[in-house]
């Protein structure tokens, strides 16, 4: 996988505890302008640290371009900011 750490636009659904989980976001790619992506399956959920700043990391699946591929992105938790790590 390829690391990015690009800011992305997320639609998420929040449970009544307060935690997020990814719906469908949308990033700018080079190549192809905007692309919006739908997050099929989430495979693993994690706490992180990164720089530190607590982060909730996700491991997730989708139909990309013909295939299923994995990718993975993360929600900053103070700054409620999400990020496409890797694809």
């Amino acid at each position: 996988m390829k690391l990015l750490r690009k800011p992305i636009e997320v639609i998420a659904l929040f449970d009544v505890e307060g935690n997020p989980a990814p719906i469908r976001f949308r990033y700018l790619d080079e190549n192809e302008g905007t692309l919006v992506i739908k997050v099929d399956k989430i495979v693993k959920k994690d706490l992180d640290k990164y720089a530190g700043n607590k982060m909730i990391r996700y491991t997730c699946e989708s139909y990309i371009r013909g295939a299923v591929r994995p990718f993975e992105i993360r929600y900053e938790i103070e700054s409620c900011k999400w990020y496409l790590y890797k694809v």
